[in-house]
């Protein structure tokens, strides 16, 4: 049976940069923020990535949480 041990998430917050003026497609930017607790529950980490968003000048599309769980024997 395998063993999964938690290792620090991460936080990736999308934004939204402007528009292509040719295709009129919507010009995205990512930031990824890591060493966030493994137990920190979802809806903390998207309050917190509403927060940061708060202090940026784009809008914020997509607050992700990612998680890191290496499997072992």
């Amino acid at each position: 049976m395998a063993i999964a041990t938690k290792n620090p998430s991460g936080l990736k917050l999308k934004f939204q940069i402007g528009q292509d003026e040719l295709t009129g497609k919507i010009k995205t930017k990512t930031k990824t923020l890591s060493n966030v607790k493994p137990s920190a529950s979802n809806d903390a980490v998207h309050e917190v990535g509403e927060l940061l968003a708060s202090l940026q000048d784009h809008t914020l599309l997509e607050v992700a949480k990612i998680d890191n769980t290496t499997l072992s024997a």
